[in-house]
């Protein structure tokens, strides 16, 4: 056993080492001006009617904050899980009396302990459940509630919904549309403020789902339009230019618009494939006859990275997923 969570703290320390870094590297040639801003290990953000946002390192998620209790999320990890317990008391007494998953990423969900301590209930979309029976982490605490497609967590007149829409980036990412500050918690799918953006499962997630990424993405501004909401909250720190050229760090909330060009990213990227492959251009060589000037203004835009993403695409239509 202390084999086992020696190898996932190493893991995690690797993970969060190659966000960082890939971070730097995709922005670090992108302006003229000073280096790097300074980034907080930890930071919170008040987003008012009760939401707050909690930042380790690259990871974010979301507490609401009731007459009740708190509704928390994704505890991220043993190391970050104390420190997000701090930050909540230091907002408020109220016990955390449920706990979300947003999928079964490790690197997200671990942790959770501290909370179930307490008397924490822990809910995840069903297929979280059996991911997590088919790949048993001790660090992840299982599920007490699991739900299909939409589940509501109600507390001191506030709730959080969850949505689950089939696979996209994990067979059981969730959106959560918390009320009543009408915006909707996004994890790894897409991080605001823009969709234009070369995304991390692009070279590195086993279970993308590429078929299903443009309905996945179409329920969700669907969702949005219906309950009118005009914000989203990314789960990852962003960093990019201002209008000088300067590295800033962008706000954890962006507007709606950055579902609908990743939606519209991904329908370019399978589209460009497909025109390849029916004039019958090899399998092998689709990803490198594609043009990517189309591609060229997107934000951390590499082009050996594009291959590769163009790459998972021809596979798609090979194999299915």
């Amino acid at each position: 056993m202390k084999k086992i969570n020696v190898l996932l703290r190493i893991k995690r320390y690797l993970l969060i080492s190659f966000i960082f870094g890939s971070i730097s590297v995709a922005w670090s040639g992108a302006h003229n001006g000073p280096g790097m801003p300074d980034i907080a290990p930890t930071e919170i953000e008040n987003l008012g009617d009760g939401l707050y946002t909690f930042r380790w390192g690259p990871y974010r998620n979301i507490f609401l904050v009731t007459d009740e209790g708190v509704i928390a999320t994704d505890p991220l990890g043993i190391i970050s899980a104390p420190l997000y317990r701090k930050a909540i008391r230091g907002v408020t007494d109220q016990p955390v009396r449920y706990v979300i998953y947003s999928h079964s990423h490790w690197d997200h969900i671990a942790g959770g302990s501290i909370f179930k301590e307490e008397g924490a209930e822990f809910i995840a979309q069903e297929k979280c459940a059996e991911n997590l029976n088919i790949s048993p982490n001790p660090e992840v605490i299982d599920a007490d509630i699991t739900f299909k497609d939409f589940y509501r967590v109600e507390l001191g007149n506030k709730s959080i919904d969850i949505h689950h829409y089939g696979p996209i980036h994990d067979n059981c990412m969730s959106v959560m549309l918390v009320n009543p500050a009408n915006k909707i918690f996004v994890v790894d799918i897409v991080s605001p403020p823009t969709g234009r953006a070369l995304p991390f499962d692009a070279f590195n997630d086993p279970d993308f789902h590429y078929g299903n990424a443009g309905p996945y993405l179409q329920a969700v501004e669907d969702l949005a339009e219906r309950n009118q909401v005009k914000t989203i909250v990314g789960a990852h720190l962003v960093l990019g230019p201002d209008g000088s050229g300067k590295t800033i760090i962008y706000p954890s909330t962006g507007p709606v618009i950055a579902l609908t060009e990743r939606r519209e990213y991904y329908e370019q990227i399978l589209s460009a494939v497909k025109a390849e492959l029916d004039i019958g251009t090899p399998i092998l060589s689709v990803h490198n006859k594609i043009d990517l000037d189309p591609f060229r203004d997107m934000w951390g835009f590499d082009e050996a990275k594009m291959r590769l993403f163009l790459q998972r695409a021809v596979y798609f239509y090979v194999l299915g997923k």
